[in-house]
């Protein structure tokens, strides 16, 4: 009997997870219910590549996910983004990883991000698709892009937009698999120091919206306390951050009401402290 739970979920998490192709990525962005589109940091190269537009000295991060705590379900990450000032962008590149042996999926994505003024920025995204498939089953590469943007509407309130394959690549060119489209529009509107909110919607050509929102509290300079909700489906969100001078570490967790838990931890390094406001 253990068996068929094992099944259903295997296939829920594969399908519902690896085939997405825009699963949102790193630790806070979980802990806000993943209402990322409006933020701007090193995770913004999965989240909203227009938010790297406003980095001022390098990052790199990593993270691990254990998706309803099944080994067959992992997620992992990297992440690295450099500003040029005197282009006044940033390049960046990332990595990410679900699955396990017999099925894994494989995104290497190159960032472009370019700020005009102090408050807009635009970034685009190419990515290889690379899935590798167990039993008689072929392995497939394919390649897809993004967009998007991030405005400061004031000094404390953000609007992002995000499209993820917006040419509609196809999986494989035998049949009409296509790589999901999804567009995600969001907020985030910083009320102090020590509390923002965010908002986030998205749509998927074919399946139905879902809601995301998400706040963080700030006790202090170290400590970041998170909660989030997604709708689609209905997933409370909790987590925090702690800041250790140029170090930041992330741990966050979603719990679905009938697979549980999915535990996720984050780390990010900045290269030297910048100067401005935007984080």
């Amino acid at each position: 009997m253990k068996f068929i739970p094992f099944c259903f979920i295997l296939t829920f998490g594969l399908c519902g997870v690896a085939l997405s192709q825009n699963y949102p990525a790193g630790a806070k962005s979980a802990s806000l219910g993943h209402a990322s589109v409006g933020l701007s940091d090193i995770w913004s190269a999965y989240n909203n590549q227009a938010g790297l537009g406003f980095l001022e000295a390098p990052e790199i991060g990593a993270f691990i996910e254990n998706r309803f705590i099944m080994q067959e379900l992992n997620a992992q990450g990297l992440v690295y983004a450099h500003p040029f000032k005197k282009m006044g962008g940033t390049l960046g590149f990332s990595l990410y990883r679900f699955g396990y042996s017999n099925f894994n999926d494989n995104k290497l994505g190159f960032t472009f991000a370019k700020k005009f003024g102090k408050v807009f920025s635009a970034g685009i995204q190419l990515n290889l698709h690379y899935f590798q498939q167990g039993g008689t089953y072929e392995s497939l590469l394919t390649a897809s892009g993004e967009l998007s943007f991030l405005l400061f509407l004031s000094e404390n309130w953000t609007l992002g937009a995000h499209v993820f394959n917006p040419t509609r690549t196809s999986m494989a060119s035998f049949d009409r698999e296509k790589i999901p489209t999804v567009f995600r529009l969001g907020t985030a509107y910083a009320f102090s120091d020590k509390v923002q909110a965010t908002l986030e919607l998205e749509k998927d050509l074919v399946y139905d919206p879902t809601f995301r929102a998400g706040i963080e509290y700030k006790p202090g300079k170290k400590v970041s306390i998170r909660a989030g909700l997604n709708s689609n489906p209905i997933s409370p969100a909790f987590g925090l951050g702690l800041h250790f001078g140029n170090f930041v570490i992330d741990a966050a967790s979603s719990w679905h009401q009938v697979l549980g838990f999915s535990p996720q931890a984050a780390l990010s390094y900045r290269f030297n402290r910048p100067k401005s406001r935007r984080k």
